[in-house]
């Protein structure tokens, strides 16, 4: 019988079960060994962590916040993981998979040239009330891919803050306030930018729109955007 390639569906999604999976599943609830999964599939490949808010994670695994700390600490007592979070829901936390429950090799150390990327790109986006305020891993491994490919920082943030004004746009258009959820978002906006030469007075009006929209953003905040303050973007 000859022997036909496996190919996955979905490889973004992908995550490695094998013995580490098996030991967390013999010794953890039906609840925390769901949890222990989600965290498998979004934390870092690179060394198991997951940065979230309680508050998020809580939603984003459909179980109440009390719940999610039941499971959390039922992990670290059985050697799972490590947790820390603020004493406000709302702050940012993070998860570690402990070393003998995570099937990938741990980075000891990373590139500076990398991690100091990694970190402007964070605080372009932590800038920007529209995107959210903390990055999933697929978030990150983005981060990662554009600095392999040598896409220039000044480029993400163009294409970030041509990226936001237009979702303010759309909110004016759709009156939902939802969210800039993945940086999958910039990436078309980033390869529309390569093939341009725009100058830079167009850079500061945008610079400008998007100020006055985030200024009036605050201001309104749980109502509609006022149509005079979204003037069309050119293109």
């Amino acid at each position: 019988m000859s022997m036909e390639r496996l190919t996955l569906k979905n490889p973004r999604g992908w995550f490695a079960a094998g013995t580490e999976v098996e030991k967390a599943m013999a010794v953890l609830s039906d609840g925390a060994f769901r949890l222990f999964l989600y965290l498998c599939l979004n934390a870092r490949r690179d060394n198991g962590m997951l940065e979230n808010s309680l508050t998020q994670l809580a939603e984003n695994t459909r179980r109440g916040k009390n719940s999610i700390r039941k499971y959390l600490r039922e992990m670290e007592t059985a050697g799972i993981c490590r947790f820390r979070f603020s004493h406000n829901p709302m702050g940012e936390g993070c998860v570690e998979i402990n070393e003998a429950f995570w099937p990938y090799v741990k980075a000891t150390e990373e590139a500076p040239a990398n991690e100091a990327f990694l970190a402007e790109v964070k605080k372009m986006l932590q800038s920007r009330l529209c995107v959210r305020a903390i990055l999933s891993a697929a978030d990150e491994i983005q981060i990662r891919n554009w600095f392999d490919s040598g896409i220039s920082l000044q480029l993400i943030e163009q294409a970030i803050q041509l990226g936001c004004v237009r979702k303010y746009v759309s909110w004016r258009n759709n009156q939902t306030r939802s969210l800039i959820n993945s940086l999958s978002y910039f990436q078309p906006i980033i390869e529309e930018l390569k093939d341009q030469k725009l100058d830079e007075e167009y850079w500061n009006y945008i610079r400008y729109r998007l100020g006055r929209m985030e200024n009036h953003w605050k201001e309104t905040r749980g109502k509609s955007l006022p149509t005079r303050m979204m003037a069309e973007i050119p293109e």
